[in-house]
């Protein structure tokens, strides 16, 4: 049932920090997007006292950039205008799945922003499974079933960033197996590009969001938020950028 990484050839496309965004004239100017947050008890914004997360400051940073945006999804949360988003507190993979079979015919989506695997992680660290986790493979699931309900979208899909292994029992096993997982984020998103899709990685697992950026175990402080919205908006850039967001 379980399968080894494999690791293969494919041009990868990487997003990781840079410098802050610059407001000014880009190809976002006038663009309309109704963005998906997608993923488990970040997506939501757990640890933000706002309930925000980094939705609100990615709304910020689009809509400076003259972007015209909503936000789509079944639950509401934040005190921003633009609330919606799918985001399910303690929720593995295949959870997640099983939600957006639920609503998926309810948003049309230009653009999914998945962010999932750290609960696969705990679970798998928690009950002992065996190497490689089941949890690789519910992660790709998850990317394909994205792809199958909304195949016109552009999916952004993260790299987890590090868990913090003092603030939980099995701290070593979760990052053990955050690490994997995000090893099968990567070759998932390159092969699936290599053949024509319209996907992204977003790399938020190689220094921008650091363990001193967490308020616990593994939801970001506001200033983790804050870096999360920063990359995902280079990744929406990139992806408007290529023409791979057409117009309504």
């Amino acid at each position: 049932m379980l399968f080894p990484i494999l690791f293969v050839s494919f041009t990868l496309t990487v997003l990781a920090a840079a410098s802050p965004p610059l407001f000014r004239a880009t190809s976002l100017t006038g663009k309309t997007l109704a963005i998906l947050p997608l993923g488990d008890s970040i997506t939501f914004g757990a640890g933000d006292p706002s309930g925000n997360g980094y939705r609100k400051q990615l709304y910020d940073l689009l809509t400076k950039a003259n972007a015209n945006i909503t936000f789509l999804g079944s639950m509401i949360g934040g005190d921003f205008s633009q609330p919606h988003h799918e985001g399910h507190p303690s929720a593995t993979s295949t959870s997640i799945a099983e939600a957006v079979a639920q609503m998926h015919d309810s948003v049309d989506p230009d653009l999914v922003l998945l962010c999932v695997g750290v609960n696969d992680a705990i679970m798998a660290a928690y009950v002992y499974e065996p190497e490689p986790i089941a949890g690789l493979g519910e992660v790709e699931k998850l990317i394909d079933r994205v792809s199958e309900f909304w195949p016109r979208a552009t999916l952004l899909v993260a790299r987890i960033f590090p868990i913090d292994p003092a603030e939980m029992d099995k701290g070593v096993e979760t990052q053990r197996n955050v690490d994997a997982i995000n090893e099968r984020i990567s070759y998932v998103v390159a092969q699936r590009a290599h053949f024509g899709r319209r996907i992204m990685l977003v790399d938020m697992s190689h220094g921008a969001i650091m363990t001193a950026d967490l308020m616990d175990f593994t939801h970001p402080s506001p200033e983790g938020y804050a870096k999360m919205a920063d990359l995902w908006f280079m990744g929406v850039q990139a992806v408007v950028a290529r023409g791979w967001v057409p117009e309504p």
